[in-house]
């Protein structure tokens, strides 16, 4: 049978996974944008200069510094493509080729590796575990509301055909405005069936109180079937036959309740899983790259745009061809926002 994290680790160069099964393919491309969040615009909490986050935009770009007077000033933060968003089973990867400010440590892409001192490659912080866990202390902790898109939060979901009272196949853990595109995302999709809707994680790694740790069960990172965008989202899952990593509980002391049910791998629908998979690349919000400039012009004013653009190079003594050619990238560029 073909394994999670098969699915999670086989990549291609420029569109990530295969589709997303029959359901998957189109995931989120007829919706309007995001009811919990959607893009955001100006100086962030990391300082984004006027470089709005957004669902389904395609990122990349060249990378931005963290400016004065916000956390984690000077660092590097966006420039990936939305193609490189998944990050393996191990944390700390999904950084690629990304500057890592000096830091040991990690196998790019799939590896366990170290995230203090890191850029954002995709504007948003690793997930906080524990103090020490692989050096995630300066992101935390899970309830910090500076960090990009909100403090952490999780929630469940079962496959169709499953009850919401069901124990979860499935988890997500990341800030509060991913995990709100996810879920919303999944349900409407991969018709996803909600088992516990996105809860506040405490500052110690638990559930508030009253929280059934059945229906959500602990964060215990050994469960993760894959990280995305540079370690800042998890997709947990939990079957008899997804491997078990133990390097996922180097220096983690979280407190763990009780341990998860786990279902029988015959369980397991590979066309929702890859429905999911695909449906979390296309909904997570990254930062914008340079389509950036023109997100919240119609298209009509688009095309007007570079049609200026094209009279300014050829008036300032641009060649023809060349004044042509880079009006065609211009109008490229403007046709995918």
């Amino acid at each position: 049978m073909v394994s999670l994290a098969y699915l999670l680790e086989k990549r291609r160069p420029l569109g990530g996974f295969r589709g997303g099964g029959r359901r998957g393919g189109t995931a989120g491309r007829n919706r309007g944008g995001s009811s919990s969040g959607g893009s955001s615009s100006g100086i962030s909490r990391t300082g984004r200069p006027g470089y709005p986050r957004s669902p389904f935009g395609p990122g990349g770009g060249s990378p931005r510094i963290v400016q004065q007077g916000v956390p984690f000033a000077g660092r590097q933060f966006g420039g990936l493509p939305r193609s490189q968003i998944y990050a393996g089973r191990g944390y700390g990867g999904g950084y690629g080729s990304y500057a890592r400010a000096g830091a040991l440590g990690g196998v790019a892409g799939f590896g366990f590796g170290y995230v203090g001192g890191l850029g954002f490659p995709f504007g948003y912080w690793p997930l906080y575990y524990h103090p020490n866990y692989y050096r995630d202390d300066e992101y935390g902790p899970q309830n910090n509301d500076s960090r990009p898109g909100g403090p952490l939060m999780s929630a469940s979901f079962n496959r169709p055909g499953l009850s919401p009272s069901d124990a979860p196949q499935y988890m997500v853990y990341g800030d509060r405005d991913s995990i709100g595109n996810v879920t919303d995302a999944v349900a409407k999709d991969c018709s996803a069936v909600p088992v516990v809707d996105p809860t506040a994680v405490n500052n110690d790694g638990t559930y508030p109180d009253g929280v059934n740790t059945t229906l959500l069960p602990a964060l215990n990172p050994e469960n993760v079937a894959g990280f995305y965008r540079s370690s800042s989202f998890a997709l947990y899952a939990f079957f008899d036959d997804v491997p078990t990593d133990l390097d996922a509980t180097v220096n983690y002391t979280e407190p763990i309740d009780t341990p998860p049910y786990k279902w029988p791998g015959a369980e397991r629908d590979i066309d929702f899983e890859e429905c999911v998979n695909s449906t979390i690349q296309a909904s997570l919000p990254i930062e914008e790259g340079i389509n950036a400039a023109f997100r919240g012009v119609q298209p009509d004013s688009r095309n007007a745009l570079v049609a200026a653009a094209l009279g300014v190079l050829v008036v300032n003594g641009v060649k023809w061809p060349l004044a042509l050619s880079l009006a065609c990238l211009l109008f490229v560029a403007a046709q995918q926002v």
